[in-house]
């Protein structure tokens, strides 16, 4: 079973959520990022391919979705979390 990851992030004064998830129906690797309860952009990332490799397995996926998370946590660290993102508007 593929579980979420959520991470709070202080970055100047601003306090970044960051919530990843596998959208499983939508074959999705999901990272929203909320400000104040507010979503300011999400990356949405397909793993349909990754399921016809050799290699697939939920541990794949979780490893995969376990990245993403990371990266934009650290964009967020970084301060340029919009770099990593869809924005919002």
């Amino acid at each position: 079973m593929i579980f979420g990851y959520n991470t709070d992030v202080k970055f100047g004064n601003v306090v970044y959520h960051v919530q990843s998830e596998a959208r499983g129906a939508e074959l999705v690797l999901q990272t929203m990022v909320f400000v104040q309860g507010r979503c300011i952009g999400k990356r949405a990332v397909s793993y349909s391919a990754s399921m016809a490799q050799p290699d697939y397995s939920e541990q794949h996926i979780q490893d995969l979705l376990k990245a993403q998370h990371r990266w934009v946590v650290e964009a967020a660290r970084d301060g340029c979390v919009e770099d990593a993102l869809s924005i919002q508007r």
